[in-house]
């Protein structure tokens, strides 16, 4: 596992004042509780993700490892604190080391055993009205730091046009990834004389019903959460061993495969489930289990993050995720949650199953000037577009939603 703290940055609290007059500081985090107090105001003003929670939050932190030392951002302004984020300094290896020591990860480690857990949103946990100034104060601050960093990296966002509007003029943002992330309107589907089935499009409708009819002949179709952290984390394990076996058949590990995966997941079911942000969720037919489904709850959403299922239980039309998915949004619907979100993803059942979709960019920030540019050629010297597009002209292309 690598260390990812320099002992400078680590110490050190840095400040700036922003031009919008913010003031901003990266520091040690010092006392979890403090923090706590601190996130849970901010959180409980503002529509966010479930990934900004204190749940999520709190958590991850707990589970890191010793060596990984997250800095806090802080912005305040007038009437106290506006926005907050994690972020962790990686060593650069390999030839990126030509370009900067470190780069700065949002709520992430660069390490890919550690970033298994995968967090989705990414940005800054800010007040909507001043989510510009917000980024504009931590540009502000990062361009103060000494040079030898070499981007931000900010994944899969819904952030970018802030992040376009705030950057100062010797900083540049690119689109390293742009992918949908496909949403179901659970209101169209309270509506809907027919429920879900009929607010989706004809070929979708088509394959959904015939899927249905097959699971139909094993018994009722239903999703069930779990109404106990105990009974979430038994059923954890029984999603642990169908994602790992689906997997290893198709020659991967899997995500289980990373210890840390587990690890964190099971303290995040253990202390959120009775709260409902956890939603470990179990679909049968009749008696015959389909699958396991590890949802989040989180301010009227309800979000698909994971799933393990039993596949071969049937000849034809096995389909066990698409069936389990129908039961989970008919779930989230009757309980009256407002969306339905798959997250983050290109899957083409994703798309059929969803009503509309957002553009999510995972974003690196960099300076301008001699250094970007040297990286960019070289990365076009040897084949790869690794840096992206430019995020205005990413933010620019339109995105479409079809049958």
């Amino acid at each position: 596992m690598v260390q990812v703290a320099t002992p400078a940055l680590a110490t050190a609290t840095h400040q700036a004042r922003a031009r919008s007059g913010f003031r901003a500081e990266l520091r040690p985090i010092g006392q979890l509780s403090e923090l706590e107090r601190e996130w849970t105001a901010l959180e409980a003003v503002i529509e966010c993700a479930p990934f900004f929670s204190w749940y999520w939050v709190s958590t991850w932190l707990r589970e890191l490892p010793s060596t990984v030392r997250p800095l806090l951002f802080r912005a305040t302004g007038p009437d106290g604190i506006v926005a907050l984020a994690l972020l962790v300094a990686a060593p650069e290896r390999g030839r990126t080391r030509w370009f900067g020591r470190h780069s700065w990860h949002m709520q992430e480690t660069g390490d890919t055993e550690l970033d298994e857990v995968t967090v989705e949103y990414g940005g800054l946990l800010a007040r909507p009205g001043d989510l510009v100034d917000a980024w504009s104060a931590l540009a502000g601050l990062l361009e103060g730091l000494p040079r030898d960093w070499r981007r931000l990296r900010i994944t899969t966002s819904a952030q970018g046009s802030a992040i376009a509007a705030a950057l100062p003029s010797g900083m540049q943002a690119a689109s390293v990834r742009a992918r949908p992330c496909y949403r179901v309107d659970l209101e169209a589907v309270r509506t809907a004389a027919g429920g879900y089935v009929e607010v989706l499009g004809r070929k979708a409708r088509g394959a959904l019903r015939q899927t249905l009819r097959a699971y139909a002949a094993l018994g009722p179709l239903h999703a069930e959460a779990a109404p106990d952290a105990g009974t979430a984390l038994a059923w954890f394990d029984a999603f642990e061993h169908l994602h790992t076996r689906h997997w290893q058949q198709r020659g991967a590990g899997g995500c289980f495969s990373r210890p840390f995966f587990g690890r964190f997941h099971r303290a995040l079911i253990a202390r959120a489930t009775d709260d409902g942000f956890v939603r470990m969720t179990r679909v049968k037919a009749g008696d015959v289990l389909v699958g396991y489904l590890y949802n989040l709850g989180w301010q009227g959403r309800v979000y698909y993050y994971n799933a393990g299922m039993n596949y071969g239980i049937l000849g034809r039309h096995d389909r066990p995720g698409i069936a389990s998915l129908y039961a989970a949004v008919e779930q989230a619907a009757a309980e009256g949650a407002q969306v339905f979100d798959f997250l983050a993803g290109e899957q083409e059942y994703k798309r059929r199953l969803s009503t509309d979709a957002v553009t999510l960019h995972s974003i690196d920030v960099r300076r301008a000037g001699m250094r970007a540019t040297a990286e960019r050629i070289g990365a076009g010297l040897a084949g790869r577009d690794t840096l992206g597009v430019s995020l205005a002209e990413a933010l620019a292309t339109p995105s479409t939603q079809g049958d």
